[in-house]
């Protein structure tokens, strides 16, 4: 079980002669030790975290233990943090998984330090997949500050994506929502998915925030690890998850419009049903009341004996119906 999982544990060489070999097992670890920048990405199960703290105690000398349970938590938060050797991030990418929501971040824990980049997932990261593939296509970063930058923005590539795609379903419901008589059926429909959309966007706010202010930490205390370049680069990355926050805001507050405007036609839909029934209910009381009034069964009801008494009263009821609308409609004029 133990050498099942350790062959998942894989990574490449990121510089020297062998750049962008792939390596798995013993000889993944050997090219840790190396002269070599190598990349090392570590799947793990946090429930049974003991083989990567094993495979790291054994291949990153010198990493305290502290920070080898920080990259193997339970609970991460975007964050950089110096340790006594390198240096620890904790970043998070959209999940594309089956199955999965998008806001439901996974979170992809980095350790660097000169000769090493270390990587964990408790899922498959799909940004992770699209660097290693730049890797394997001999266009891979070949210094500690590239990996981090390459790595950054691959996942800031896969949120502008779901950005994107959660934006052109705002434009969607805003263009329902522009329809005049929405039925109560499409309403609703449209009210639903604004909710879920509103939800999305403040699951990936809650995480693309702090990591936004990770990668301005790291930009700012990497010395050793950063040329100017790469913490040009790396800034640049910042910036678009900056970027990606104000987009989040403006889209929670688009769908908040959605919600009050699809709110707005029901309370107006609704208020103009209970007005034609207030409006029914004037016309037809007076009626009721002379018709119950009548109705009693009692001795000296008028025109009880008279033939044409059913007629005069239908007549009456009809004046006072048309009176009443006249009247009606002059208050309604006013």
């Amino acid at each position: 079980m133990t050498q099942d999982i350790h062959r998942a544990f894989h990574g490449f060489v990121l510089s020297g002669p062998r750049r962008s070999l792939a390596l798995a097992g013993p000889d993944l670890g050997a090219a840790l030790e190396g002269e070599e920048l190598a990349w090392a990405h570590l799947p793990f199960d946090v429930d049974h975290p003991a083989p990567a703290l094993a495979w790291m105690e054994a291949h990153v000398p010198g990493l305290d233990h502290t920070t080898r349970l920080a990259l193997t938590g339970e609970t991460t938060r975007p964050r950089a943090l110096a340790t006594e050797i390198g240096f620890m991030l904790i970043l998070r990418g959209v999940n594309l998984n089956a199955g999965a929501e998008p806001e439901n971040m996974i979170s992809c824990r980095i350790y660097l330090d000169t000769r090493r980049a270390v990587t964990l997932s408790r899922e498959p990261l799909q940004s992770v997949g699209d660097l290693a593939e730049q890797v394997r296509a001999g266009r891979g970063p070949t210094t500690p500050g590239g990996f981090l930058h390459d790595l950054a923005e691959a996942l800031i590539l896969r949120i502008e994506d779901v950005l994107e795609k959660i934006e052109d379903d705002t434009d969607a419901l805003q263009d329902k929502v522009a329809i005049p008589a929405m039925d109560s059926d499409t309403a609703r429909a449209t009210r639903t998915e604004a909710t879920r959309l509103r939800r999305m966007v403040l699951g990936l706010r809650r995480h693309i925030s702090p990591q936004r202010d990770a990668l301005a930490a790291a930009a700012s205390q990497m010395h050793d690890l950063l040329g100017k370049t790469d913490r040009r680069r790396l800034l640049e990355v910042q910036e678009r998850h900056q970027r990606a926050v104000e987009e989040l805001d403006t889209l929670a507050g688009r769908l908040t419009l959605v919600r009050d405007d699809i709110k707005a036609e029901q309370d107006d839909r609704t208020n103009r049903n209970l007005y034609i029934l207030s409006i029914m209910s004037a016309l037809f009381l007076p009626l009721g009341f002379l018709t119950g009034l009548l109705g009693v069964n009692l001795g000296g009801i008028p025109g009880s004996s008279s033939p044409i008494g059913f007629a005069a009263f239908c007549a009456l009821l009809a004046v006072i119906f048309g009176v009443q609308v006249m009247i009606l409609r002059r208050l309604r004029g006013l």
